[in-house]
């Protein structure tokens, strides 16, 4: 092969010769013939102009929602993409999200009787596809349902014929629902054991507080003190237990203790309690009277904190709180409290008008009541230093005030108000037109966004 000649700069860059015009008429002709040739394989492959590739848009349900009619759906965080759950003729309430968020649980009924069915979660793209009904009844209803940890089962409340049953079935529909444990009222919470932690019976003969497991088979049979406390209370670790327990003298005591019963800590109330751990720390926050003589049936005084570690407490929302409900970081408690820009009368007559409420069986629709909605202050507190964050007046609607309020601790362990991110609540509210929307409520108070249709909606975790 021949060496190239070496370079010699000395005489100066090279400069090439120009095309001559023959040539130059042929590149173009050239060019030409392939920008035609492109646009007629466009148009012929049915395209037309060739355009860039859009990905199209998902969205993740992220609330289940049920609207007037009893109708199921899921939709994303602003109330759009919704799709449609169930068969027509099928009316649903009060939907439960599993803990990984993939399929919902909801109390139904149809021509045939009364069911609980499991949904699989799915997109607008997907088609539809038959619950798995892993309950029927036309004579024992359900009317309350709750997830297991794990998800692998479903724990619901039945009417029966002398009272209520506390019944288990796998979320597969894999075997038949089996009746644990009985008593009325019967309140429970799930261990990370898969065991549960009931109350039942409040202050009958008969009744229970310990841990059964998912048999039914008793594994510890509490010595305290039963009474007319209501969901018991497990921290998020699975250590701590909280309940409330009566004393001699007429008081109740709210008590924090190790699961074994060691380490005892609490503090005195003068009525009936509500309690929830902190989802993230050993505080107990609990609502009661503080004084003789100011309590009802319900639940009703000032927010307060019980550390479990060290017993101490302190007042995070003074005022008569009807119902509080942890944000899930564990910063913010929502609670909703009469306060002083509810009028008077209102204010004295809201708890014994929830207390008349207390029975109403959980339905899609509730019964109708003298005035539409309940006035209340819904106030956003930061846990560590008690300020409060923002807070508005709002009126909740008739089912909301009817059926989830006088049993908000309970509905607190298996029916999500707060978003997964912490930055807002759902609740179903009346507006001046006297309409119920579901209004997604942010907690910094920089405003809120009522969704296109809902009675009741929950926030998938």
């Amino acid at each position: 092969m021949t060496d190239p000649e070496r370079f010699d700069d000395s005489i100066g860059p090279l400069e090439p010769n120009p095309p001559s015009r023959a040539r130059r008429a042929a590149t173009i002709a050239i060019l030409i013939a392939l920008i035609v040739s492109m646009i007629f394989l466009a148009f012929v492959s049915g395209r037309g102009i060739v355009q860039p590739t859009i990905p199209s848009k998902t969205f993740t349900p992220e609330l289940a929602v049920i609207d007037g009619a009893g109708r199921l759906t899921t939709t994303d965080a602003l109330g759009d993409a919704a799709v449609g759950y169930g068969a027509s003729g099928t009316t649903f309430s009060f939907p439960a999200w599993s803990p990984d968020g993939t399929r919902i649980a909801a109390i139904g009924r149809d021509a045939a009787g009364a069911i609980v069915a499991v949904f699989n979660v799915r997109s607008e793209d997907d088609p539809p596809v038959d619950p798995v009904i892993v309950y029927r009844s036309a004579d024992r209803p359900p009317f309350y349902l709750y997830w297991s940890p794990d998800g692998t089962h479903l724990a619901f409340l039945t009417t029966e014929p002398d009272g209520l049953a506390l019944r288990i079935v796998p979320a597969d529909g894999s075997g038949p629902a089996v009746a644990i444990h009985d008593g009325s009222p019967l309140y429970w919470a799930w261990t990370e054991g898969e065991s549960l932690l009931v109350h039942s019976g409040g202050d009958t003969p008969d009744a229970f507080v310990g841990e059964i497991g998912p048999d039914g088979t008793t594994l510890e049979r509490s010595a305290i003190k039963v009474g007319g406390f209501r969901a018991p209370g497990l921290s998020s670790d699975g250590r701590l237990r909280g309940y409330a327990t009566p004393d001699d003298d007429g008081t109740a005591a709210i008590v924090v203790e190790d699961r074994d019963g060691a380490n005892r800590r609490s503090v005195g109330v003068f009525g009936q309690a509500a309690i929830d751990f902190s989802p993230v720390a050993d505080d107990l926050a609990f609502i009661a009277p503080d004084a003789r003589g100011s309590g009802g049936v319900l639940p009703v005084g000032p927010l307060r904190l019980l550390d479990g570690r060290t017993g101490l407490v302190r007042t995070v929302l003074a005022g008569t709180v009807i119902a509080f409900m942890w944000a899930p970081d564990g910063r913010t408690i929502a609670g909703l409290q009469l306060g002083s820009s509810v009028d008077d009368n209102v204010a004295l007559g809201a708890p014994a008008r929830l207390a008349s409420l207390e029975r109403a069986p959980i339905a899609p629709r509730a019964p109708a009541v003298a005035a539409p909605g309940l006035d209340v202050r819904l106030v956003f507190v930061d846990v560590t230093s008690g300020a409060i964050r923002s807070q508005r007046d709002v009126t909740l609607s008739d089912l909301f005030t009817g059926q989830y309020l006088p049993f908000f601790d309970q509905y607190a362990l298996s029916h999500r108000l707060w978003s997964s991110d912490g930055a807002s609540v759902i609740l179903p509210l009346v507006t001046a037109d006297g309409a119920t929307h579901l209004t997604i409520i942010q907690t910094d108070g920089s405003g809120s966004h009522e969704l296109p249709t809902g009675d009741l909606g929950f926030w998938r975790p």
